[in-house]
């Protein structure tokens, strides 16, 4: 069995890409090219065109949000920091919504920050934490508790999921667009062909002849 040479289906591709854009600028010598060819050969070059902008748009969509995302990892990298807090009470259940607002298990803490400036609050811990126990807390630069720093994982994975659903959002408009223009064409073709069969069916099926013989 003959094996395809390899850039075989690249090269048909091109091939038959090329022929749509001659046919579409009317410059294809077919005597017997339909205005229905010519529509189609456009709306596929409007489709790859319409899929190339999404592509581009897409990749510039996601280049904008990875990079913001990274501006700001690293602000949060230089105003949030790490310091030890110290519970001075036992671990309590709370649940999400609750006052303190943490959710788990959390306890009264205390920690410095700014060097020197005591701060307090709830952190969380586990259930059984007794007091005394310590825990590596984010917080700002006044000293309040605040989430970690998004890590790089995160705001990649942020950036192309954005890029995914810009892909498939343009891309499904621009199919859709194509799909409803060939329908569009198929109508006017169907309609064109119904009338030019009411005039030749007659002659094709030799009716008129038939006719023509028992009027005699």
């Amino acid at each position: 069995m003959a094996t395809a040479r390899p850039g075989a289906a690249g090269h048909a591709f091109r091939a038959t890409f090329r022929t749509h854009v001659r046919r579409a600028a009317g410059r294809e010598p077919n005597p017997l090219g339909r205005r229905s060819d010519l529509l189609r050969s456009r709306l596929v070059v409007a489709l790859t065109i319409a899929l190339l902008f999404s592509l581009a748009l897409t990749l510039l969509t996601a280049l904008a949000v990875l990079r913001a995302g990274q501006r700001e990892a690293r602000y949060e990298g230089q105003h949030r920091h790490r310091v030890t807090a110290t519970t001075v009470a036992a671990a309590l259940t709370d649940s999400t919504g609750s006052r303190s607002g943490v959710g788990g298990s959390h306890a009264q803490a205390v920690w410095h920050f700014p060097a020197g400036v005591p701060a307090s609050g709830p952190i969380k811990v586990g259930p059984d934490a007794p007091a005394g126990t310590q825990r590596t807390i984010w917080v700002d630069d006044r000293g309040r508790p605040v989430s970690a720093p998004r890590p790089g994982t995160e705001i990649a994975t942020t950036a192309v999921l954005t890029g995914t659903g810009t892909l498939t959002l343009l891309s499904g408009a621009a199919f859709a667009a194509y799909w409803l223009g060939n329908r569009r064409v198929d109508r006017r073709t169907t309609a064109a062909w119904a009338k030019e069969w009411e005039g030749v069916e007659p002659e094709w099926s030799g009716r008129r002849r038939r006719q023509g013989l028992g009027d005699q």
